[in-house]
């Protein structure tokens, strides 16, 4: 990822937990599956985009099998060193350390030679950031390579505020995720981003190239105990539809208003959908 793709560690770190929460159970266990039948061999080289500061690593190494090498890439140097440090001490599920080496590069200038002797790709939150073009090079790129992908929390569009488990979004609420989403489909630095369309987007390049697929829903169920996290994507939200609708500045600011409050004083949840996809090589290929 590039500087216009940039997250702090601080938003990283808040968001952690609720991700960790959403993942779907159905494509972590399909990724399990597939790498348990050679579990006791030589560790399994694991390669994750966009690692930041390494939150799907600490996730996903002590449920994964086997011997474990992670690849972290990342443009972010601060955010590399971040992740060094909290995924070192990681021990995977037989309680043997992992190995952990970095790379600093742009995520834009993905490279298939990055797969090399990867088992298994990874990555979380990258890919509706990134543009159609890029998931077929990705998935190009795992072709050549016979490496499956497993890509975690792409967002689907679907957000709801709802009142005990009542969704009370209403037309303000329409037509700002509208907004909203013409927003996140902008040039993030990679050509126009897919957005909500990430998640159909990365399946259709799997399923063409005859890998076989795992996907469901991950969403975000932010509750009152969540209320940083929610107050933080409400504040964030308004400031995107500010710069993609600068006309309708007032009526942007009077929705940030009346739905930050009703976060606030726990009057409504937030629901952010998103879904988790595991790709893999037809069925009977020996991983190693």
């Amino acid at each position: 990822m590039n500087a216009a793709g940039s997250f702090s560690d601080a938003w990283l770190t808040r968001r952690e937990q609720a991700d960790h929460d959403a993942r779907a159970t159905a494509p972590l266990q399909a990724a399990i599956d597939w790498l348990a039948p050679g579990g006791d061999r030589a560790p399994w080289q694991l390669l994750d985009l966009g690692c930041g500061s390494g939150a799907n690593v600490r996730y996903l190494a002590p449920r994964l099998p086997g011997l474990q090498h992670w690849h972290l890439v990342d443009h972010d140097d601060a955010l590399l060193s971040h992740a060094v440090g909290r995924c070192q001490p990681l021990r995977d599920p037989t309680s043997m350390p992992i190995q952990v080496t970095t790379y600093q590069h742009d995520l834009h200038a993905l490279e298939s030679s990055w797969l090399a002797d990867i088992d298994l790709v990874t990555a979380s939150a990258l890919c509706d950031l990134v543009s159609a073009a890029w998931v077929e090079t990705l998935a190009d790129a795992c072709t050549a390579h016979r490496a499956a992908a497993l890509i975690t929390l792409s967002v689907d569009g679907n957000i709801r505020f709802q009142a005990d488990d009542v969704v009370v979004n209403d037309a303000e609420d329409v037509w700002l995720f509208e907004i909203l989403a013409a927003h996140q489909r902008r040039d993030k630095g990679f050509g126009p981003a897919l957005g909500t369309t990430a998640p159909q987007a990365l399946i259709d390049a799997f399923t063409v190239r005859g890998f076989h697929l795992s996907d469901a829903e991950s969403p975000w169920r932010l509750t009152p105990a969540q209320r940083p996290l929610a107050l933080s994507l409400i504040d964030g939200w308004a400031g995107a539809a500010r710069e993609q609708a600068p006309q309708a500045r007032r009526r942007i600011d009077r929705w940030w208003h009346r739905r930050r409050k009703a976060l606030d004083q726990g009057h409504v949840d937030l629901y952010v959908g998103h879904r988790d996809v595991f790709a893999a090589p037809e069925p009977d290929h020996d991983p190693r």
